[in-house]
């Protein structure tokens, strides 16, 4: 078992990460109660590591150990901080690695990541009712934003249209 006091070790992800980013992906998504497909999960990890306006940090409990936690941002231009941002997508640590400063510190790691690079603001939805997310991100200095999110996917025209 990994020692509960020792710090993550934050990087950005490897093509190597791919397997257990996935499985951090569908494990959120088993939570959550959406569908899973493991392969479109996977390519999805490949376009982001291959586009330029994703930003994916992974958490480890040793420096050479798997992924335990997964950080999705997006570089996007904003009209709400009149510049650049980035927007979370994704923030996810695996059951078995909870409670131990991975989330903070994967979202500290984001917040310097824009110091540094000039970005305006971060952007971020967590789901009602997660007590435990909406805390992390109080705590670090984010202010809630007033707004109802709605999602529409595509393949329901796809569904509706069969016979």
């Amino acid at each position: 078992m990994a020692d509960p006091l020792a710090q993550p070790v934050l990087t950005s992800a490897r093509a190597d990460d791919r397997g257990r980013v996935v499985d951090l992906f569908a494990e959120d998504l088993t939570d959550l109660h959406l569908p899973v497909d493991k392969d479109a999960l996977g390519r999805v990890f490949d376009e982001l590591l291959g586009d330029a306006r994703s930003v994916v940090l992974v958490a480890r409990e040793q420096a050479e150990g798997p992924p335990a936690g997964v950080l999705v941002a997006s570089r996007v231009p904003s009209v709400k901080f009149s510049g650049w941002s980035l927007w979370i997508e994704e923030l996810y640590v695996g059951k078995a690695a909870r409670q131990r400063g991975m989330g903070r510190a994967l979202v500290e790691a984001l917040l310097q990541f824009a110091r540094d690079g000039g970005y305006a603001g971060i952007d971020l939805e967590a789901y009602h009712g997660n007590a435990p997310a909406a805390l992390l991100y109080r705590n670090l200095g984010f202010r809630r934003l007033g707004r109802e999110r709605f999602y529409y996917r595509l393949e329901w025209e796809q569904q509706d249209a069969t016979p």
